[in-house]
């Protein structure tokens, strides 16, 4: 599956927790450039609200363009006709970040750049900040937009289960690595879908991609529209086990990637 926007970072691992955590970029340093002042007035396109800085205001077009692009293209992926519009705000610091979602995240870790808080809100560190990569900024919208189009589906579906929570987003923003670049996928010892609720392991970020596509191809998307609705159970959606489901996976994965 392909997208418009160019994702330029396929080996970074990169956080996304949604609402009980974060999208983050490990390689980015703590911001450090000085602070400018917020728009006081939104961008209002089709579907979104941004609310922005001075470093996207020449770009507020383009950012959300590259969103509406994909709005039609993710509602139709998951199945789902319509969403309430989605407000964005941006940030220039991390400390507006962490003090704007302090309410759900006490402690937002320094490396952290966007969250999706509810069904209809999207907090981000500025795509055009000076120490942020632009093309990657805006493949996290999309990531995060599709965390809230699933909260639409599911209210309750935010990491629950995070396997299936993470591996939709970064199937739609089109977040693949090929498994012949991760050395745990090459010599077949591939994580448990159990190791991948753990928020500690960040592996899902490298193989989510591959877990959305497997149910898309061995079944369809309305599958994967249930497997939100079931909070990811495959007995009852996918008509296997746990232990069925995470085996055959890999097995899909073998196969199809010749690893």
């Amino acid at each position: 599956m392909k997208i418009p926007v160019k994702f330029v970072k396929f080996l970074q691992i990169i956080l996304l927790f949604g609402i009980l955590g974060s999208c983050s970029n490990n390689d980015t340093p703590v911001i450090t450039v000085s602070p400018v002042e917020p728009i006081p007035y939104p961008y209002e396109s089709g579907h979104f609200t941004f609310y922005y800085t001075s470093y996207d205001s020449l770009y507020m077009h383009e950012i959300a363009d590259s969103v509406e692009n994909n709005y039609s293209r993710v509602l139709g992926d998951l199945l789902t006709d319509s969403v309430a519009k989605t407000i964005v705000h941006f940030y220039s610091t991390h400390e507006d970040l962490a003090n704007a979602v302090r309410y759900i995240v006490p402690n937002l870790p320094v490396w952290a750049i966007g969250l999706a808080t509810a069904k209809d809100t999207i907090h981000m560190i500025a795509p055009k900040h000076p120490e942020q990569n632009y093309e990657f900024m805006l493949v996290v919208l999309i990531h995060e937009f599709t965390h809230c189009v699933t909260l639409n589906i599911n209210p309750g579906f935010s990491n629950n289960p995070r396997w299936l929570w993470e591996s939709i987003a970064l199937y739609e923003a089109g977040q693949f690595i090929h498994p012949n670049q991760l050395p745990y996928m090459v010599s077949h010892n591939p994580p448990t879908l159990s190791q991948l609720n753990n928020f500690n392991n960040t592996q899902i970020y490298q193989v989510g991609y591959l877990l959305s596509e497997y149910i898309v191809l061995n079944w369809d998307r309305q599958h994967l529209k249930d497997m939100i609705l079931s909070n990811g159970n495959t007995l009852q959606t996918l008509g296997v086990t746990f232990l069925e489901f995470q085996f055959n996976w890999f097995e899909f994965v073998k196969n199809r990637y010749n690893i």
